[in-house]
């Protein structure tokens, strides 16, 4: 299979590389990284050059719902860890994983905002942020790369009320409507909610 993409370590110290070695996209998935895109044939958009003003995100599905952050708030891909329950916690809270050494809180945003979550899929971890900021969301299957331009940017009101405030826009992409994340806006959400429990 021919690639054009370069997949670079953000962090030669979280994946064990020296920086600028390129990755496969395994690598570069499971240990953190930037993107240098020449020509993406992953989407829709397929054989297009990347052009000035092209976003670039990473994409991921919970049940129907479409989300994507940037790729810089994005640390970990992985499959379900070992996850130890809190008591008196609501559901969407699934617990604390060990990752690394690092206790990292796991939520369940399917359970948070009520959608179904895809019984087809094969459920995965996807760590945000970095360090003692990091949290695991879980996902449906693994992520995608998604691109795309201003005039494919959308109308945002369809998002879940609870976390349309957490919504940076949305993009039409392929047909199918994602919602772009501000991932610092959520994990803040997630922690007043946790701190509000009586």
């Amino acid at each position: 299979m021919e690639h054009n993409t370069i997949l670079r370590p953000a962090d030669s110290a979280g994946t064990g590389l020296p920086a600028g070695l390129p990755l496969t996209p395994t690598q570069a998935l499971t240990g953190g990284f930037v993107l240098e895109l020449a020509i993406d044939r992953s989407g829709p958009q397929t054989g297009r050059a990347l052009r000035v003003g092209d976003q670039l995100r990473q994409g991921f599905r919970i049940g129907e719902l479409r989300l994507m952050v940037r790729y810089e708030d994005g640390s970990e891909l992985t499959e379900m860890p070992e996850i130890f329950r809190l008591p008196n916690v609501p559901e969407w809270f699934c617990g604390i994983a060990n990752l690394h050494g690092m206790l990292t809180p796991v939520f369940d945003l399917s359970r948070y905002l009520g959608v179904e979550p895809d019984a087809k899929a094969k459920r995965m971890l996807l760590v945000l942020s970095h360090g003692a900021d990091a949290a695991g969301m879980v996902i449906d299957g693994l992520p995608q790369r998604l691109r795309w331009s201003d005039g494919e940017g959308a109308d945002a009101s369809a998002a879940p009320s609870q976390l349309a405030p957490h919504v940076r826009g949305a993009a039409m992409i392929g047909e199918q409507l994602w919602f772009d994340l501000d991932c610092t806006a959520l994990m803040q959400m997630l922690e007043r909610s946790l701190e509000s429990l009586p």
